[in-house]
């Protein structure tokens, strides 16, 4: 499955995430479409104290002329309180749900105190096949579902508590069926997502090793699965043992080898939007389970939905996500990809609304923008703000005398003396191209300035084109392209500007020459 899909949202193009890929991905899609708006956007520094660790770009806020709100990855600030704490625990949030006549698999939390022997008593009582779940964690960490013995449960239980340190652990009824993410804004569902275990096709050549290889240079080319790499695991090789496979099997063309059995995209899951064909009453049923709890105005529902069933009947509420992942809900591998960051700045900004998705080919770069909070050299950082007048853009090339006289640094400082943004790279031809936004009056003069140059230049020819990709903020300067060895071509010799050029040889390979001659 090619992971470029044409569906995505074109104001959100893949180049504008590239400092964004990792974990700052929903900060950014967020952060991003209320500053095209105007407002006011700030990125704070902040420690995970559980780990000590330094993760700048997590907590930011978007500020108008009379109202601030703060935001942590996906969470706006109005998800507090019960909200917060009931979705923070997979446990206290199936009583809830229970309790307020939501359908949830049957099941039951065990401290660390209790013994590996009384949980496969329960699960026993319970009926296999079982899931096993730490009490507390995320992405799916530790989840291991259909377990169908005795004897996979007791090996689950050690992997997850001793060697993951998941102590605390939730068994429940294994529920089979399809699994959903649900993004729920108030009484509306904005995008749902089926998310398919982590999976290969065979072609009958590669090995499953191999394949899970080509899958995952594929899952690089999205900018939420590019960090959502298929890691070969205690899940997998377990999986691939039960069903009689190994990493060295071939399988046969179009066989489709599931990897895992839980659904996170995280651990190498599919993502697939469904949004449009999702039952209206499952839909309805996923907003009741948030509108359940206080102060729960937006987040993520994830439902299994049993095929088996009524549809009335099919849908289990297995988590409510107070900070859901919204990447694969704007990046699906397949299907349409939903506003979601558009829906959530519309709820806390709804004065905003006619600026959606306004300045659409303007950008800044996330991780030049963190990097003072990354080296600790502040503790805030406020973003400039959107310039109102990228709207026209040109690119402008140059050939003759451009490359080694100082020419990008030259256009560079002339380029934002006129306010305009954009870069200049060195081309492998021996020309130099020039992309500048801003006022067309000024992009347009810009022109003269190219066929200028710095004094140590002469430019020959200059050609022009309208430019409507995406504009970053700020004028960069571009590392050179790297030059691409011709296999036919002698390593001392290199092409320059379509004519064949000899390097000049070594000391020691002259030397080496004239010892040979003797």
């Amino acid at each position: 499955m090619k992971l470029e899909n044409k569906n995505w949202l074109p104001h959100l193009k893949n180049e504008m995430m590239i400092g964004a890929r990792n974990n700052n991905l929903c900060s950014y899609l967020i952060a991003l479409e209320g500053w095209r708006r105007g407002l006011t956007l700030k990125f704070y520094s902040r420690k995970v104290k559980k780990a000590s660790l330094h993760v700048p770009g997590c907590l930011y806020s978007l500020s108008s002329d009379d109202k601030t709100h703060t935001f942590y990855k996906s969470k706006g600030m109005d998800v507090k309180g019960k909200a917060f704490s009931i979705g923070d625990n997979k446990f206290k949030a199936k009583k809830w749900l229970a309790k307020h006549g939501v359908q949830v698999p049957e099941g039951e939390k065990f401290s660390k105190e209790i013994s590996n022997e009384e949980i496969i008593s329960y699960a026993n009582k319970l009926g296999f096949p079982v899931v096993l779940k730490p009490a507390k964690a995320a992405q799916g960490k530790g989840v291991i579902a259909n377990i169908k013995n005795e004897k996979f449960l007791e090996e689950s239980l050690l992997h997850v508590r001793s060697e993951l340190n998941y102590p605390d652990v939730i068994v429940e009824q294994y529920v089979e069926g399809k699994e959903y993410r649900v993004y729920v804004m108030k009484d509306e569902v904005i995008a749902v997502l089926n998310r398919v275990p982590a999976n290969i096709i065979g072609d009958g050549i590669h090995s499953i090793k191999k394949l899970i290889e080509i899958k995952n240079k594929e899952r690089r080319k999205n900018p939420r699965l590019f960090s959502c790499q298929i890691k070969v695991d205690y899940e997998v090789e377990s999986l691939l043992k039960n069903t009689r496979y190994t990493l060295d099997s071939i399988p046969e063309k179009d066989k489709q080898i599931f990897l895992r059995v839980k659904s996170n995209i995280t651990s190498g899951g599919d993502s697939v939007d469904v949004t449009d064909e999702f039952p209206e009453e499952i839909k309805k049923m996923a907003i009741e389970a948030l509108k359940s709890v206080p102060d729960f105005p937006h987040g993520g529902v994830d439902i299994i939905v049993d095929p088996n069933r009524p549809v009335d009947k099919a849908a289990y509420v297995i988590e409510l996500t107070p900070v859901p992942q919204i990447g694969s809900l704007v990046f699906p591998m397949k299907g349409k990809g939903r506003d979601v960051p558009s829906a959530i700045i519309d709820y806390y900004f709804p004065e905003t609304k006619n600026k959606r998705n306004n300045n659409p080919n303007v950008y800044f770069d996330l991780k030049d923008v963190l990097a003072p909070l990354m080296s600790k050299s502040a503790s805030e950082i406020t973003v400039s703000p959107v310039p109102l007048n990228l709207s026209f853009a040109k690119k402008y090339n140059m050939t003759g005398k451009v490359q080694g006289v100082g020419f990008r640094r030259w256009i560079r400082k002339k380029a934002l003396e006129s306010d305009l943004y954009g870069y200049a790279q060195n081309l492998r031809d021996g020309s130099l191209d020039v992309v500048v936004a801003g006022d067309e009056v000024m992009v347009n003069k810009f022109r003269d300035t190219c066929k200028q140059g710095p004094k140590a230049s002469k430019v020959k020819e200059i050609s022009e084109a309208m430019w409507e990709r995406p504009i970053k903020i700020g004028f960069e300067i571009k590392s050179n392209p790297k030059i691409k060895k011709n296999k036919e071509q002698r390593p001392e010799q290199a092409q320059v500007n379509g004519e064949q050029v000899k390097k000049k040889k070594t000391f020691a390979q002259r030397l080496k020459r004239k010892i040979k001659k003797v």
